[in-house]
């Protein structure tokens, strides 16, 4: 039997239904897809509860030394692997409003890696990009004023132009940015504080914001923490990816596709058996269903996969491509084990049987 004696009789049972294709096709994309699907919103929920323990400020750890953090070996901190952002902000005496003189607005000045930091921290950022040196916000305070980025705002030192909108809820983090306005400041003097945010958690990392003191310091003029303990000590996404329970989905996506790929050649089995006793060679047979599981299981996955693109997507902070990959390891795998599945039907067919298979027919 030739190879397109193999390929003809591949295209009559699929085109004529013998293979059944469409059924098992829509077979195993359902299955195969609920099990990816299980595994990928599983893993975009602990990327939610990641990106949420980030922007809450859970990740930043601050080092509070009143005139002794060097303000550009704090910006430098965030060229370390594991900082993703850091900055250094200190107190500035309070900015007299033109349309709130009577009540002065708490003023932070901030190096520019703290304003790339609050960019990650601070909720819901609106900012105008063109804008360098502009101040910054709180989302309570240019409500107040009525003010957008883009904007000018008239103070007692004259105008200043809005750069910036930051939202900080009352979630457990400091409040000193709640009802504030941050002014961009070179990194050149000392301050206050040193923020650094660390990401993915490392406990050894903790006291990296050590590193921007001016020289050697008394412990007990230090103090440092959590910008937002109330959200735990650590978030530990890594752990959490490895340890949940769907990280199993492939094998268990394999072993549908086993069970598919050897159900719909042994639902074949008297045709199998009489094809035997005619003399084809086995080997003709297991490749011809061979080839018909590959066209159905292809066609399975591909739906699957596409379907994978939406649970990927949908509610994913971070970049879904890389979520759809892990899904499409459980559909790949349902789609090889189907093919696995089929030679294993096909090899246990036996010519002898032909007459009991014709009998439980």
């Amino acid at each position: 039997m030739r190879a397109s004696a193999v390929l003809g009789e591949v295209w009559r049972d699929t085109v004529g239904g013998a293979s059944r294709a469409v059924w098992w096709a829509a077979v195993l994309a359902a299955a195969v897809s609920l099990v990816a699907w299980a595994d990928v919103r599983s893993v975009v929920s602990i990327l939610r509860d990641a990106a949420a323990f980030r922007a809450g400020g859970g990740a930043v750890q601050v080092l509070k030394a009143d005139g002794l953090i060097d303000g550009r070996r704090c910006d430098a901190l965030a060229q370390t692997a594991g900082v993703t952002a850091a900055g250094a902000i200190r107190p500035a005496p309070a900015t007299r409003l033109w349309s709130l003189p009577s009540s002065p607005v708490t003023s932070l000045e901030a190096t520019p890696g703290f304003i790339a930091l609050l960019a990650q921290v601070g909720q819901s950022v609106d900012q105008d990009a063109s804008l360098v040196g502009g101040v910054w916000l709180s989302s309570d305070l240019a409500q107040v004023l009525g003010l957008a980025p883009g904007q000018v705002m008239r103070t007692a030192a004259g105008p200043a132009v809005v750069a910036g909108v930051y939202s900080w809820p009352d979630d457990g983090r400091s409040r000193e940015l709640g009802y504030a306005m941050v002014v961009p400041v070179p990194a050149t003097t000392a301050f206050a504080q040193c923020w650094a945010q660390l990401w993915p958690g490392d406990p050894s990392l903790d006291a990296l914001p050590r590193l921007s003191l001016d020289g050697a310091v008394d412990p007990a003029q230090l103090s440092s923490g959590q910008l937002n303990p109330s959200l735990g000590r650590a978030h530990q996404a890594s752990a959490r990816l490895a340890a949940r329970p769907t990280a199993w989905a492939p094998w268990a996506a394999a072993g549908v596709g086993l069970v598919l790929g050897y159900a719909a050649t042994r639902g074949r089995r008297l045709e199998l058996a009489a094809a035997l006793q005619a003399r084809v060679p086995r080997a003709h047979l297991v490749w011809q269903h061979l080839l018909e599981t590959g066209l159905w299981a292809g066609a399975g996955m591909v739906v699957a996969a596409a379907g994978l693109l939406w649970g990927a997507a949908a509610g994913n902070p971070d970049p879904g491509w890389a979520v759809w990959l892990i899904g499409a390891r459980s559909v790949a795998a349902g789609g090889a084990a189907a093919l696995a599945g089929a030679v294993i039907g096909a090899v246990r067919t036996r010519q002898k049987d032909l007459w009991r298979h014709f009998q439980e027919r």
